[in-house]
């Protein structure tokens, strides 16, 4: 079974699950195209010991403090784009997708997933946007400054790996 057919039969079987199975959506659904994502060499977490904790632990609180500093930015480009500021629609964009990612890295490397410097990795390229996004602001906004730092640490952090 190759991915479309797998992305096909699991949309078809939450269809089913959900109660939509003869619906036009579940349908729909089924007709999808699949997203390709790009592909991660499962061999790659092999390199990652899953007993390397200081590499973990390092990880987390790197990624745990961009996480909650990317928060903090999301919460604080809301209020400003509220009160009329649509300057940092970039901004929050990229600081949710940020938050996101910097989320998941921080519970891998928790756990001491084998995954955890693998996602760490392929998320460079997303912690670096937000970077950029927040670059315009941090003189004016401190959460966008403070975002910025703790993104660029979380880069370090996974290089350092």
């Amino acid at each position: 079974m190759n991915r479309r057919q797998f992305a096909h039969a699991a949309l078809r079987l939450a269809g089913l699950a959900a109660g939509l199975g003869g619906s036009r959506l579940a349908r729909a659904a089924a007709d999808a195209e699949p997203v390709d994502a790009p592909f991660v060499d499962p061999a790659l977490a092999q390199q990652a010991p899953a007993g390397d904790g200081d590499r973990h632990r390092a990880l987390a609180a790197a990624f745990e403090h961009c996480a909650a500093a990317a928060q903090a930015c999301v919460r604080h480009c809301q209020q400003q784009m509220a009160g009329g500021d649509a300057g940092l629609a970039d901004c929050l964009r990229a600081a949710q997708d940020c938050e996101a990612i910097a989320t998941a890295v921080a519970r891998l490397a928790g756990n001491r997933s084998a995954w955890a410097p693998v996602v760490a990795r392929q998320s460079i390229a997303m912690l670096d946007a937000c970077v950029e996004a927040c670059r315009p602001h941090r003189d004016r906004h401190p959460a966008c400054k403070a975002c910025l730092e703790a993104c660029a640490k979380a880069i370090a952090a996974t290089r350092a790996a």
